[in-house]
């Protein structure tokens, strides 16, 4: 009787066993080339900016401070005129600050200001403003000082003086004449708009402080 051949199992060879393990230990040390720990990793660091507190209060530009942060004093109204300057530079003029006292702020417009038909409003509309928004209630009144002292107060000076706002006034249709000065009365001949008007009745107080009321007629 033959027998059976016997069932042969293969047999892994040192050879590949061997190659495998070497594979393992190259896919091994691949990884760990190529994913260095963590602590050897970049990181971000958060980076927190902090100013003192005073920072922003001693950058910031005089007109973000509030009026009771001023007392009324030369250097710190000269100090918040600097929000109106720059438009008056443009112009070709500036504003000076010539004396604080009891309240009453005089200031000099210099350079093309002083000379402009609308240097009346840019004290009222605009310097007068800043500072009553600045200082409140301590400021009791704004005075206009001039380099020159004003003319006696005639019906030809008062006359002269209008001159330089009568191109505006022609323009809107209107027409100014003084008839009568008498002491601290003007009598001004006067037609065209009301809101021009005001500005003449300033114009002629400002520059006459002698005169104290400006009547008008038809």
């Amino acid at each position: 009787m033959a027998m059976a051949a016997p069932t042969l199992t293969p047999i892994r060879s040192t050879t590949t066993t061997l190659n495998h393990q070497i594979h393992g230990l190259q896919l091994k040390f691949s990884v760990s080339t190529f994913n260095p720990p963590n602590q050897n990793r970049r990181r971000s660091v958060p980076i927190r900016l902090t100013s003192s507190p005073n920072h922003n209060q001693n950058q910031s530009s005089p007109g973000l401070y509030s009026a009771k942060k001023f007392e009324l004093t030369v250097s710190n109204v000269d100090l918040v005129l600097e929000d109106v300057r720059p438009y008056l530079i443009a112009d070709g003029g500036n504003v000076d600050v010539v004396s604080v006292e009891d309240g009453v702020v005089s200031l000099r417009l210099q350079g093309a200001c002083e000379s402009c038909p609308s240097s009346t409003t840019t004290m009222t509309m605009g310097i007068e403003r800043v500072l009553k928004e600045k200082f409140g209630d301590a400021v009791k009144d704004i005075r206009q000082v001039y380099d020159q002292p004003p003319e006696y107060t005639t019906v030809e000076a008062v006359n002269s003086h209008l001159d330089i706002l009568r191109p505006a006034i022609k323009n809107y249709g209107g027409s100014v004449e003084v008839l009568s000065v008498e002491g601290e009365e003007c009598h001004v001949k006067y037609v065209g708009p009301d809101s021009i008007g005001s500005g003449i009745k300033a114009a002629i107080k400002e520059r006459f402080p002698d005169i104290l009321n400006v009547t008008f007629s038809a």
